[in-house]
């Protein structure tokens, strides 16, 4: 069987996260990448309490998570497309809905509705990227790719049982 490192627990995942926020290249763990989401999830419901401010607070977050995002897919052998495809989606979601948020608020119904239904079109989109993405991250790491080695397997892919 091939050599495993362990997983990592939530402080560890954080700091090694938190240690490469700008770092697109080379691969993430699953231990790493859902221990970060975790921690950006909660504080993403805490700040969903603020208005607007904490609209955009939300937006600074899911950016600094891209390059974790990049290196999960790597991790599972995909490119960073679906990744900027979700964040795109997620950021116009939130203008539009910003947007719809102002306008209701200034009476202006026409531009309030359109902007709502663009939101909702929109964060349909951004669903359906956040959905693949769930997919990819919960794979298993794949041995040695493009990307680099793999950080589970140190020694390159595990070694499958024969069948019997």
């Amino acid at each position: 069987m091939a050599n495993v490192v362990p997983q990592l627990d939530f402080m560890q995942a954080l700091k090694l996260s938190t240690s490469r926020l700008k770092d697109m290249t080379g691969r993430s763990r699953r231990s790493e990448f859902w221990w970060t989401i975790l921690a950006v999830g909660v504080l993403n419901i805490i700040l969903s309490f603020i208005p607007v401010v904490g609209k955009f607070l939300v937006i600074i977050l899911w950016i600094a998570t891209c390059p974790l995002m990049i290196r999960r897919m790597h991790d599972v052998g995909k490119g960073p497309g679906i990744v900027y495809a979700y964040l795109i989606l997620y950021v116009l979601m939130t203008v539009f809905s910003l947007i719809t948020y102002f306008a209701a608020k200034n009476l202006a119904l026409g531009l309030a509705g359109t902007f709502g239904l663009l939101s909702t079109l929109v964060g349909i989109g951004a669903l359906v990227c956040g959905i693949i993405l769930i997919v990819f991250a919960v794979q298993d790491s794949q041995g040695n790719n493009q990307f680099g080695p793999s950080p589970k397997y140190p020694d390159g892919k595990p070694e499958i049982p024969a069948q019997q």
